[in-house]
């Protein structure tokens, strides 16, 4: 096990810990306030996704490579989707990914046509992004590899965010139990961490993207 990834599983540990004892002493409008999607935690998703594709996108600069890109352009749409866009103008994410909203022809054709792009750009960069990380941790076995393995911890604690949400509530009421509140600090607090690790892996020196090529 790297340095890198045990001081990465401490400083977890001790996350989890605090998002564990939020709901037990702090008061219910409290833990809704801290998770609710225009909350701190959510706030501070934003910045650290957007600090991710800045850090990249300056390295990315200098090395002059493209494969970054993707990934600079999935930190940045990970970021707008923390963010929330205006319901006018994108009515849910779910709609972008329908063929029926691009010939819904009440839609304004210019903004369908920008949506699309978007979309299209992203799931290319998303596909790319993954696909290059894959080969990495499997072909190099980049799993041993700090940069490698923070990106699988990423990972990770998004997709467990994602099954978090399901019993997450945004709503203080009355009859809200105590497991609600901990998958709604559980889910704002791992989409979170997922941000953080990911910026980790761009900060390090090693990162696999920048290596100069044989």
């Amino acid at each position: 096990m790297s340095v890198q990834l045990k001081w990465g599983l401490r400083f977890l540990l001790a996350a989890l810990f605090v998002l564990g004892l939020a709901p037990v002493f702090l008061e219910r409008d409290t833990v809704f306030q801290l998770g609710e999607e225009t909350g701190l935690i959510e706030r501070g998703s934003v910045w650290v996704w957007l600090a991710a594709a800045a850090w990249t996108l300056g390295r990315t600069l200098r090395a002059r490579r493209w494969l970054p890109l993707a990934f600079v352009l999935v930190m940045v749409l990970m970021g707008v989707r923390e963010a929330g866009l205006p319901p006018e103008l994108v009515p849910s994410g779910k709609a972008l990914l329908s063929w029926r909203h691009y010939v819904d022809a009440s839609i304004d054709p210019l903004r369908r046509l920008i949506t699309g792009g978007l979309v299209l750009a992203f799931l290319v960069s998303l596909i790319a992004s993954v696909v290059a990380t894959l080969r990495y941790l499997w072909r190099a076995q980049g799993w041993r590899r700090p940069d490698g393995q923070f990106l699988v911890l990423a990972f990770a604690l998004l997709v467990v965010a994602q099954f978090a949400e399901r019993w997450a509530g945004h709503q203080s009421t009355s009859d809200t139990d105590m497991v609600t509140l901990w998958a709604l600090m559980l889910e704002e607090g791992l989409e979170l961490l997922g941000g953080v690790f990911t910026l980790a892996a761009s900060t390090l020196r090693a990162w696999w993207l920048f290596r100069p090529t044989k």
